[in-house]
Formats: C-alpha cells, sequence, structure tokens
C-alpha cells in the first residue's frame, strides 16, 4: 500500500476514536461525578505528558527511524480506552490520560516527519493529515451520540478498544524507508540545542507558547461541557462538535492552499477572535450555532500552523524540530487548561472564551509580519543573485 495513504489511514482511526473521547470523556466524568475543577486540572496533564514523551520519541525516531512509534502506537490505542472504560477516580481517569497522552505523543512525534520524508518535503502531505484528522474526529464526534443510546459510555470505550486494535496491523505494514543511524547523546543534544537553530525558529517557539496559551481555555472538555450547560443532551453535543469538526477539516483543505501562508494566518487569527468574542455571552442556539461556525475559523488556523512547520524546520532533524514547536505549544495549553476548570467554576465559560480570544492576536499579527518580512527577505536575496 501506498506509505502516505497508510499513514493517513492509521491517523484516521487514531482521530475518529479521540472524536469519540472528545464526548465520551467530560460527561461520563460528569457521570461519575468528577468536579469541574478536577477535570479541569485532569485534561491539563495531557499537553505535558503528550508533548514531554513525544520530544522523547520525535528525537529517537530521527536516529532509529519512525515505524516503531506507529507500532507502539498501536498497543496504546488498546490500553489507553481500556483504562477509561475501568475508571471511576480521579486518580484512575488520570491515569487514562497518562496513557492517552503517551499514546498520542507516540504518532504525533512521527507521523509528520514521515510524510515530509516520503512526500519530498511537501506542505500539502501535512495538509492532508491535519484533514484526516479533523474529518476522522469529526465522524467519531457525530457518531458519539448515537453510539451511547445504542452501547452506553462505558460500551462505547470498548468499541474504541476494537477500532485502536486495528492501527497495529496497519503499522506493521509501513515500510521504513530512513536510513537508521545509531543513536548519540551527542547528535541528539546538537538537534536539540535552540542556540544552533535560526533566529526564526526561536521566536516562532514562543509564539507557538503563546498560541497554546490561548488554544488551552477553549480546548478538550469546554466545549462539550459548554454546550450541556446550555442545556443540550449528548446526542446533540455530539453533532454540534462532530460538524464544528468537519467544517474545520473542509476549511482546511478548501483554503489553506489558496492563500499565502502569512494572509491565511491573519485571516484565520481574525476570524477565531472574532467567532470566540461573541460566544462568550452567547446561550442555547445562538451557542450552539458560533460553536459550529467556530470550526471554519479552527481549520484555518491548522492550515497555517502546519505551514509554519514546513517552512521552519530542517530536513535533517523534522521530527526534533517540529517536537520543539509543539513544546511551546502544549506547554502554554498545560498552564491555561489548567487555570479553566478553576474561572469556569467561579465566573462560568465566559472569562475563558475572552482570554482565547484577547491571547490569540499576539499570536497571529506577530506570525503575519514575521513571515511577510521574510518573504521580502527571500525576494531581496533573489534579486541580488541575479544581478
Amino acid at each position: 500500500m501506498n506509505q502516505v495513504k497508510l499513514t493517513v489511514l492509521i491517523q484516521f482511526f487514531n482521530s475518529f476514536i479521540s472524536g469519540v473521547l472528545t464526548i465520551a470523556l467530560p460527561l461520563l466524568m460528569k457521570e461519575r461525578n468528577i468536579d469541574i475543577i478536577t477535570i479541569g486540572l485532569i485534561f491539563a496533564c495531557l499537553p505535558m505528558i503528550f508533548q514531554l514523551t513525544r520530544m522523547l520519541f520525535a528525537v529517537v525516531s530521527d536516529f532509529l527511524g519512525r515505524k516503531l512509534f506507529f507500532v507502539l502506537n498501536g498497543f496504546l490505542n488498546i490500553f489507553s480506552s481500556a483504562v477509561y472504560y475501568l475508571a471511576y477516580t480521579p486518580l484512575q481517569f488520570l491515569l487514562g490520560k497518562v496513557t492517552e497522552g503517551t499514546k498520542s505523543a507516540s504518532l504525533w512525534a512521527v507521523n509528520r516527519a514521515f510524510l515530509l520524508e516520503e512526500g519530498g518535503g511537501r506542505t500539502r502531505a501535512l495538509l492532508h493529515l491535519r484533514t484526516s484528522a479533523f474529518v476522522s474526529m469529526a465522524v467519531g464526534s457525530l457518531l458519539a451520540g448515537v453510539l451511547f443510546i445504542w452501547f452506553s459510555f462505558p460500551n462505547t470505550l470498548l468499541l474504541c478498544v476494537v477500532i485502536g486494535a486495528i492501527v497495529v496491523p496497519l503499522s506493521l505494514l509501513l515500510t521504513e524507508r530512513k536510513k537508521i543511524s545509531s543513536l548519540s547523546k551527542k547528535g541528539a543534544l546538537h538537534f536539540l540545542d535552540l542556540r544552533k537553530k535560526e533566529r526564526m525558529f526561536r521566536i516562532f517557539l514562543v509564539l507557538f507558547f503563546v498560541m497554546g496559551l490561548s488554544f488551552g481555555f477553549k480546548s478538550s472538555y469546554v466545549f462539550p461541557l459548554f454546550l450541556e450547560e446550555n442545556r443540550f443532551d449528548a446526542e446533540a453535543i455530539g453533532v454540534f462538535i462532530g460538524i464544528q469538526t468537519l467544517l474545520a477539516g473542509l476549511s482546511l483543505y478548501l483554503f489553506s492552499t489558496k492563500a499565502k501562508l502569512e494572509k491565511l494566518i491573519l485571516l484565520s487569527g481574525i476570524l477565531y477572535s472574532l467567532f470566540l468574542l461573541p460566544l462568550a455571552f452567547s446561550s442555547h442556539l445562538s451557542a450552539a450555532f458560533l460553536v459550529v461556525i467556530f470550526g471554519f475559523a479552527d481549520g484555518l488556523v491548522g492550515g497555517g500552523s502546519e505551514g509554519i512547520l514546513a517552512e521552519i524546520t530542517g530536513e535533517k532533524s523534522y521530527g526534533t524540530d517540529i517536537g520543539l514547536l509543539m513544546m511551546g505549544l502544549h506547554a502554554g495549553t498545560t498552564i491555561s487548561l489548567a487555570m479553566s476548570g478553576f474561572l469556569i467554576a467561579m465566573w462560568g465559560f465566559a472569562i475563558p472564551f475572552l482570554s482565547s480570544a484577547l491571547i490569540f492576536p499576539i499570536f497571529y499579527v506577530s506570525a503575519y509580519f514575521l513571515l511577510k518580512q521574510q518573504r521580502l527577505d527571500k525576494i531581496e536575496t533573489l534579486g541580488f543573485g541575479k544581478s
């Protein structure tokens, strides 16, 4: 099978499970009497668990290859859903988050790097990956409500175990074409040394932290519980989140290659803030509409971030460079996610949405001018070269 298509198929199954868990976990945790502050803290541990293990896996994969981590992801898919099935206490759900974070890390540490190697370093391969992730998450979310009615929350998690098991044989079909080199401490530290990175890379590491700080206030459990607060049942929540995610995938696929990268980032950032600001003051049907339409901006933001990754990562260290940038993103997400539960408990959902909307301009305005200046510098350099 074509390696790119096989990778995208593995991503599809992983993201389908994520789509189901997006709806299932917050509602299941609330059903099992976990309070909103504890839910926020449990969800907050995932980004950094994910990123720390992802960073380790990314560095090792740059030396030893990617296939090992695809296979590991398959086995952890089975284990993480099984942990959630058995969980009733905060510590048990925390174990599930640790396992889920490691599972996701084993895939995202290598999937982009593998596609860049197989696809010749082209942004289009990354956009196909993100589109597949959005669409399959949408399908998982859309079906989640129906699955809950047919099978109940726990049995839906067992279905996730079965779907996760499919990933193992698919991963074994991957062909490792990357030249395997011996792992050395010196080589790994060279890839991780920020002093060796270009100035643009270091700036974007900080900007990705800012982006993560914005994302945490509206990610994971926030939208499902916000919709439940607005008197929607699990089936309706699954439909709304599913359509939102599907819209994100469609906007990423249809528009992300139509505009220059810096213009895409500026447009997506403006829409992101414009949709979140009124959401802070909405209720019931208007809240549901804004949650759904937010997916359009979310997809464009995803396309812009993939473009940045393809633009500023090094060919010899795709895995490590992407991991470093994502380290900044998930560090910010962890902080805002941990704060979100306390903010919601004290003042409701308005403050997290407003915080996300008002922090994000720091990222997209700065990124716009940096990329625009980089493009002008390249044109100027090419102009001198011709003369």
